[in-house]
């Protein structure tokens, strides 16, 4: 046994090396993916308004003259964002490099990425806490990272909009370059046509087809990400709340994911705008405005008091009959079973119609060897509000 310990030791050394390399080298190859992305987005902005606008007609050039501004405008803008807000820190303060980037994330309303330099302002009051509300109670229970020891935040907060937003542009763009350059990507295949622009006919040919290609690729991961945002919830989170669901399922229980309060105020609030938060009109500009929660606490919904109106369409009717029984508290009374009160102390036990939330105690996705939960009410975790 002594034997086989400290070889477990020496093999969790190993990965430590490997991850601290892996991290090392993503880390270094960062920039140079920046630098390559910027790269590829201006000399594609470069050949279309060299090949394609020149050969626009002045009507068709005043009809996409909203796209040829605002495109360039957010593609560019949006980018230089996510490559500059950070997400934030889960440290009480940042430090060194860190420390540096914050600025980012204290509102400056002087700064020429400010919502309100442009006259854009937030409606009604700040959300910041979140207490109570149409959204329910919220918690300042977080998770604790088993790495640090420190809190965990639910999601990366100050960045994530920005990426959305540039994925949305970026597939609008190359939507744009394929359908108004679909004839001059086929006149690089005649020979004998005439090119008067001064890209040469195989870099207008290699923009099409990138266009093509991340096109779609983007607008599936950006459609796909619009799909997690309306329903509340991160990519890691949608993991999670579909492992709750199953683990919620076998307990005969229903899942709720907490932070989901309907497609609309879930996009709404993603996004900062709508009740209490700004205009939509801010989807059109890169704007760095703040999020709509402190990144620590975030509008929940209740549990149901009352169980869903029984439908009449299933195909197993007992299945409504056996929600509507547990609402009341009472077993089913199915095969192998005996119709009695159902012993109270669980979740859905209690009376509350047979629903769970996601982040329950006795519902969690961090059994293995997870850091558990925190209470937050240090004040030294409130960043940014003693710097304004």
């Amino acid at each position: 046994m002594p034997l086989i310990h400290n070889l477990s030791g020496v093999v969790i050394k190993c990965f430590k090396k490997v991850e601290y390399a892996a991290d090392w080298m993503t880390g270094a190859a960062g920039p140079v993916f920046v630098f390559m992305c910027w790269t590829l987005i201006i000399t594609g902005g470069f050949i279309y308004f060299d090949v394609v606008v020149r050969s626009l007609s002045p009507l068709s050039l005043l009809f996409l003259l909203p796209l040829l501004i605002l495109v360039p405008l957010n593609l560019y803008g949006q980018y230089y964002l996510v490559t500059h807000v950070p997400p934030g820190f889960p440290a009480p303060k940042p430090s060194g490099e860190d420390k540096n980037s914050a600025s980012w994330l204290i509102p400056n309303p002087k700064s020429i990425w400010s919502g309100e330099r442009w006259g854009f302002r937030k409606r009604g009051r700040t959300l910041t806490g979140m207490g109570g509300g149409a959204g329910g109670e919220s918690s300042r229970r977080v998770r604790r990272c088993r790495k640090c020891d420190g809190p965990k935040p639910e999601v990366g907060l100050h960045n994530q909009r920005h990426f959305f937003l540039f994925m949305a542009w970026l597939s609008t763009g190359c939507a744009t370059v394929c359908i108004t350059g679909y004839r001059l990507f086929l006149a690089t295949f005649d020979y004998y046509a005439e090119w008067t622009p001064v890209t040469p006919k195989l870099g207008f040919t290699l923009i099409y087809v990138l266009c093509l290609a991340i096109g779609f690729a983007v607008s599936v991961l950006m459609f796909w990400h619009l799909y997690m945002v309306s329903n509340g919830e991160t990519s890691i989170e949608s993991h999670d709340n579909s492992y709750l669901a199953g683990k919620a399922k076998k307990e005969g229980l229903i899942y709720l994911n907490p932070y989901d309060l309907g497609r609309r105020r879930n996009i709404q609030l993603f996004f900062n705008i709508g009740p209490n938060g700004y205009s939509p009109y801010t989807l059109l500009f890169p704007l760095a405005l703040p999020p709509a929660s402190n990144g620590w606490s975030y509008p929940r919904r209740p549990i149901p008091s009352h169980p869903q109106t029984k439908p009449s369409n299933l195909h197993a009717p007992e299945l409504a009959d056996g929600l509507i029984a547990r609402a009341n508290g009472l077993g089913l009374g199915l095969e192998g079973e005996e119709a009695s009160p159902l012993s109270s102390g669980g979740h859905a036990e209690d009376g509350m119609g047979g629903y769970v939330m996601g982040d329950e105690e006795g519902l969690t996705d961090d059994e293995e060897g997870g850091g558990g939960w925190m209470d937050l009410g240090d004040p030294q975790y409130r960043f940014g509000e003693d710097d304004r």
